[in-house]
């Protein structure tokens, strides 16, 4: 699914609340083999958001503490991760949903169930991973993979 030769590592923040939801992402996205940064509230990934860039941001519309929206609101007003895509992965999508996402500026909006088929292509065509990042302090946390 990625061109290897024309990726870079990527740097991946995924706030999601359901650990099989992040395997599956983890999975899905393995072909362009990413560090990925896991937290399950919406406030650590506010917190994580705010010091360290990352090349892509996925997150759940609802989160404990910070709902994923209120995180994006955040991230586009106060952090590194201003122009970062960002891709929503909610229960159900609507309209509302979708209002409120592209007010946001996210990349794209996604049913759970259709991670899978779609997240992988999402990545592909809208999302470039930056050159020469330090991310070695990533490589330590132990909630890496």
């Amino acid at each position: 699914m990625f061109n290897s030769a024309l990726l870079e590592v990527m740097k991946i923040l995924v706030v999601h609340r359901q650990k099989d939801t992040v395997v599956q992402i983890k999975s899905v996205l393995s072909g362009c083999n990413p560090v990925v940064l896991h937290t399950e509230s919406g406030l650590d990934g506010l917190l994580t958001s705010r010091i360290e860039h990352f090349d892509l941001i996925i997150c759940g519309t609802d989160l404990p503490v910070v709902t994923g929206f209120e995180l994006v609101r955040s991230i586009r007003t106060h952090s590194v991760n201003r122009n970062t895509p960002v891709i929503f992965i909610a229960d159900e999508v609507n309209e509302k949903t979708l209002h409120l996402g592209n007010a946001l500026g996210v990349a794209a909006t996604l049913v759970e169930r259709d991670v899978d088929d779609r997240l992988a292509n999402i990545v592909q065509e809208r999302v470039k991973p930056e050159a020469d990042k330090d991310w070695n302090d990533l490589l330590s946390n132990t909630r890496l993979n």
